[in-house]
């Protein structure tokens, strides 16, 4: 579809990483998460901004220190945030993330993988803490068709501002392991390298298991791994893609940041006396 659209892509994200590999190589993971920052403001829209750092919350509660897709109009960074720049780690509002990705060049055995998910796993219990926004359009018992209640997948994430985490890898050389949480704190995708893809899903009877964009609490049946043929690049950042467009995220609300700035000036800070 499109031109074969998802097939050119993986060839061009591949194409894409190795010329990347060749200016910064990829021996410490650092180098491959400043690879895909730059990756992913080439593909994504203008109005996502993308960082390396951690995710806080109005408390000072931080977690994760990978790569996070951000809302650059409600939180605008105060340095140009290009090529060298992704060196420095930044601290970006959980009001304004729109996605949070673990990335590891390598996995090669569960250890790798089982932190990786859980580092997914507590950035997004963190952002889960922040206001939720209902979704109107999401169908409750079901998207309905011809006027009956079916058990498909919904298609509209429970929340307008639905958390969602994905972790990425260019080479996987291990097991995928049979004991994963199954709850909504599970990563919604994972990339396995060029060829294998994981994806929430849910079950649906005697339609068997379909995937899904984001975690459905009334058929989830757990992360499923998929052999793509070489097109999970393009299969998962279309992916990533479509969940980001399904998100709106509400403006930060700074008045109780600002109220204890301007009382700190007024009355003294008294830590400091």
């Amino acid at each position: 579809m499109y031109n074969e659209y998802i097939n050119r892509l993986s060839r061009k994200i591949n194409a894409r990483l190795s010329d990347i590999e060749s200016i910064y190589n990829f021996d410490f993971g650092d180098e491959f998460e400043v690879a895909m920052c730059l990756l992913l403001e080439d593909i994504l829209p203008s109005k996502y901004g993308i960082c390396r750092g951690f995710v806080v919350s109005e408390a000072g509660v931080k977690a994760g220190d990978d790569l996070i897709i951000f809302d650059r109009l409600s939180f605008p960074m105060l340095r140009a945030y290009r090529g060298c720049e992704y060196a420095v780690k930044e601290q970006i509002p959980v009001e304004a993330v729109y996605a949070y990705i673990e990335c590891k060049h390598s996995i090669r055995d569960n250890i790798t993988l089982e932190t990786a998910i859980n580092q997914a796993r507590k950035v997004k219990s963190l952002l889960m803490k922040r206001n939720c926004i209902n979704n109107n359009l999401y169908e409750l018992a079901g998207p309905i068709y011809n006027g009956k209640t079916r058990d498909w997948p919904r298609q509209q994430p429970r929340y307008k501002n639905q958390p969602f985490c994905a972790i990425i890898t260019r080479t996987f050389s291990t097991e995928w392991p049979i004991k994963i949480a199954h709850d909504e704190l599970t990563p919604d995708l994972v990339i396995l390298g060029a060829n294998h893809l994981a994806t929430q899903s849910v079950v649906l009877g005697p339609d068997g298991i379909k995937g899904a964009l984001f975690y459905d609490s009334e058929f989830w049946s757990g992360l499923r791994v998929e052999n793509v043929g070489g097109n999970a690049w393009g299969i998962g950042i279309v992916f990533l893609m479509q969940a980001l467009s399904m998100i709106e995220l509400s403006p930060i609300d700074w008045t109780r940041t600002l109220n204890y700035e301007f009382a700190n000036v007024i009355f003294g800070n008294s830590e400091k006396s």
